[in-house]
């Protein structure tokens, strides 16, 4: 049931946002063109900072690390701090050009930007109020929109769908198959997803709200 919820909340978010315009946007905000790579480590160590007053970004030393070891990095958002947080040694790594690191670093600013530029703030007030199964899900989600959204910043639409036909995806280098295997489904279903979501779902949801307003 989790399992099912994730993936009809993932396709959900999928048909209501254009992430492949939101991360042409962004990436227009930088100065980058669509083809060009995101220079994640920079982005984060400066262009965040200049452009985000409240945002920080923190290296950790590793003996005070005080999350999983499976996690990298981590993004903490409040109304007066936006902070990215990365292990020292994933840090130095990234400073080394090791392409996980930098992917790491790429999803966390995934996450900034889904929150400060976008507007999409998936911390809701009534998050602590879920099941423990629903609370599971909802991050699971949240963590599949930032790993899409950081996908599409670093491939382009085309070279995703090039390197594909190609089978040329590093997927142990840089990025697991699930997260590269959600970009592609994202693009080769995008306006089927919108048509989908205009046909069939903004209809039922305006006509809740119309028998809402009547009763």
């Amino acid at each position: 049931m989790a399992e099912q919820l994730t993936i009809f909340g993932t396709v959900l978010v999928m048909m209501i946002v254009d992430f492949k315009k939101m991360a042409l946007e962004f990436k227009k905000i930088f100065g980058l063109t669509p083809s060009q790579s995101f220079p994640a480590l920079t982005i984060a160590e400066i262009k965040l900072c200049e452009a985000d007053s409240n945002f920080m970004f923190s290296i950790i030393a590793d003996k005070d690390w005080n999350y999983k070891d499976s996690v990298q990095a981590c993004y903490r958002h409040s109304a007066n701090s936006h902070e990215i947080r990365i292990r020292e040694s994933v840090y130095n790594k990234a400073r080394s050009g090791n392409k996980q690191a930098l992917y790491s670093i790429a999803h966390e600013i995934s996450h900034w930007a889904l929150i400060n530029y976008s507007g999409m703030d998936f911390d809701i007030k009534e998050y602590q109020q879920l099941t423990p199964a629903a609370k599971a899900a909802f991050l699971t989600i949240n963590e599949n929109i930032a790993d899409l959204l950081t996908t599409l910043l670093i491939y382009s639409e085309e070279e995703l769908l090039n390197a594909q036909s190609a089978g040329d995806l590093e997927y142990n280098s840089c990025m697991s198959e699930t997260q590269i295997s959600l970009a592609l489904f994202y693009c080769k279903n995008y306006k089927m997803l919108v048509e989908n979501f205009v046909k069939n779902f903004l209809p039922q949801f305006v006509n809740t709200k119309a028998v809402g307003r009547i009763e």
